[in-house]
């Protein structure tokens, strides 16, 4: 357990070293500010998907700014599991294939039970 914690310390620390810099030129933005990306010339479906990746990301790194490590990697996988929820939620609205639109009803079931779990953690850990 020792050795599980040091390792999500270890890579939590790199990630907020590399998170500001990238962010001071211009990396670490929404994912609508990448450059080469015209939202105008989006579909719908691929300007609400980066919505829900712009929401997931924002929310993954509040949640690392937790001064508990434990608690930091639970919320920030509390963040992943509900992005995957609200990605397949869109997905949902707009793909036709039915063996896509059953993957994407599975990830979302499978990452609603992930979710549930994650926060029931958070409170425990609390």
């Amino acid at each position: 357990m020792t050795l599980m914690r040091t390792a999500v310390l270890a890579v939590l620390l790199s990630a907020s070293s590399v998170v500001p810099g990238m962010a001071q030129q211009g990396q670490g933005g929404s994912m609508s500010d990448m450059k080469g990306m015209d939202m105008k010339n989006m579909s719908p479906m691929q300007k609400e998907t980066m919505a829900a990746m712009d929401k997931m990301n924002k929310a993954m790194m509040d949640g690392l700014m937790d001064s508990d490590p434990d608690v930091a990697w639970l919320k920030s996988m509390a963040a992943h599991h509900q992005g995957a929820v609200d990605m397949s939620e869109v997905a949902l609205k707009h793909i036709k294939d039915e063996d896509v639109r059953k993957e994407a009803r599975k990830t979302m079931e499978e990452n609603e039970k992930s979710l549930k779990e994650v926060k029931m953690k958070i409170k425990k850990e609390k």
